[in-house]
């Protein structure tokens, strides 16, 4: 079974190979501090808080942009999830959509956003019936806000389902959205999110919450 996703099944052969491919990747991690640099193979990365990131500059942000905030955190991470998904797909030259996919939970785990627990209710495919349910345990922004003792009634796990529907959109080549439905900041057992393109996915999250 993977170590790194939670999943059903018949997904499980796929994330097992998705796995040992990112693997050696993320294993090649060097961090030369007297010049400060990170690099992943070869790759630049910068390493930020999760508390920084998820609260300081949400806070920052609605300063400047008020109610407009969650979006454009949204649209930032899908543009994160978009671009990683492009560089990781030409480095590695995988071209099978499901595979594309399947690296993007993986990637997801070892960057530290969190883990991504796959649900049955999820059918990937290349146009307009694709759904994908998921969870996020251990969700890097709903973390920082049940550390920080912030309540909210909204969702805040926005880097994370705009980073989501980013990657996916890219390995299928879709235009795809992603929706919470449940935040564990908000008091629910669960970050639970409904991946659809973006003319389904209110209606495909409707109809997962009449299931629940």
């Amino acid at each position: 079974m993977p170590k790194y996703v939670e999943c059903p099944e018949p997904f499980a052969g796929l994330f097992e190979q998705a796995e040992k491919i990112l693997e050696p990747v993320f294993q090649n991690m060097r961090i030369n501090s007297e010049q400060g640099s990170i690099t992943v193979s070869d790759e630049r990365y910068v390493m930020y808080r999760g508390d920084s990131m998820a609260v300081a500059l949400r806070r920052q942000l609605e300063k400047v942009l008020g109610a407009s905030t969650p979006t454009i955190i949204y649209q930032f991470g899908k543009a994160c999830g978009s671009a990683d998904a492009r560089y990781m797909f030409g480095k590695l030259g995988i071209e099978d959509p499901a595979l594309r996919l399947a690296l993007g939970p993986v990637s997801f785990a070892m960057g530290g956003y969190a883990k991504v627990k796959i649900l049955p209710q999820s059918k990937p495919a290349p146009d307009d019936s694709f759904i994908l349910v998921y969870d996020h345990p251990n969700s890097y922004e709903a973390q920082a806000f049940i550390n920080a003792g912030i309540e909210t009634d909204k969702p805040v796990d926005h880097m994370n389902a705009g980073y989501s529907a980013g990657w996916c959109g890219e390995a299928f080549g879709l235009k795809l959205e992603a929706k919470e439905i449940r935040c564990r900041a908000m008091g629910d057992d669960q970050c639970l999110f409904v991946m659809a393109p973006g003319n389904m996915v209110r209606k495909r999250a409707a109809e997962i919450e009449e299931l629940l």
